[in-house]
């Protein structure tokens, strides 16, 4: 059968060359770049580096096959934060203007959690904790969540469940059972660490902010189509569901802006 992608030629074809400077740039080892259509889900870059020359792939190296945005996992850091603090809106535990008093360090049973950049007391609203990148302010605001409210809303922003797009090898991350949480997991968590995602997950994790609160999965062929696997695929099976409000929406993306 023909298969037609969402993928942008153009736009793949500089994607791919911006990810190639970032990774070279930084001397890291690898990267993956994701830029999807806000309110279709359609994929219109999916870029890797290293990656393979389709027409020949045996020469390249096995760690090089196949799409890192789909299959490699990483801890999203303080990209998360966006996730938690429009959650916490959404429920009503905040606002951008909440207050917040940040200590320099906040001990947290046997654990003690910091910041990236030291510093004394900060007075600070949500908003400046986003601004900051503070992990200590997400986690005293987070603090107003059990377990279990964090847990169903990250679900609902499609952590810890594949996309099911049709690429073989794709990952689920990582998002362990709320019931097997402790205070440490849950903080951790709020800001980023102790949990994984791949890149496409991700993506179309922040996309529900752009999308007015409301998830689109992602998808990668134009149409529809059926898997080796016997799954129907495509943007004709794409599907919606609403995260947070749009309000709750609205409110972070200027949050972000700020």
């Amino acid at each position: 059968h023909d298969l037609e992608l969402t993928i942008d030629r153009d736009v793949q074809w500089y994607t791919q060359r911006v990810v190639r400077q970032a990774v070279q740039g930084s001397g890291g080892s690898s990267g993956a770049a994701v830029v999807m259509d806000t309110h279709t889900g359609q994929l219109l870059s999916v870029a890797d580096y290293p990656t393979f020359d389709a027409n020949n792939p045996g020469l390249s190296s096995k760690a090089d096959l196949g799409s890192r945005a789909l299959r490699d996992v990483y801890e999203p850091g303080s990209v998360e934060k966006v996730l938690t603090a429009s959650s916490l809106i959404d429920a009503g535990k905040v606002t951008p203007d909440t207050k917040i008093t940040v200590p320099a360090q906040l001990p947290r049973g046997s654990h003690v959690i910091h910041d990236y950049f030291p510093h004394g007391t900060l007075h600070l609203t949500l908003t400046g904790v986003i601004a900051k990148s503070s992990n200590i302010g997400t986690v005293l605001a987070a603090s107003q969540f059990q377990h279990k409210e964090l847990y169903d809303y990250l679900r609902r922003f499609g952590l810890g469940t594949r996309t099911n797009i049709g690429v073989r090898g794709e990952s689920s991350g990582v998002l362990n059972n709320w019931r097997n949480w402790s205070q440490i997991n849950q903080d951790t968590i709020a800001f980023g660490q102790g949990v994984s995602v791949n890149a496409v997950q991700m993506a179309a994790a922040v996309n529900v902010v752009a999308n007015g609160g409301v998830y689109v999965s992602p998808s990668l062929i134009k149409g529809r189509a059926t898997t080796s696997g016997g799954t129907e695929v495509g943007s004709d099976t794409s599907s919606q569901h609403r995260v947070v409000s749009k309000r709750a929406a609205r409110l972070m993306a200027r949050m972000m802006e700020a």
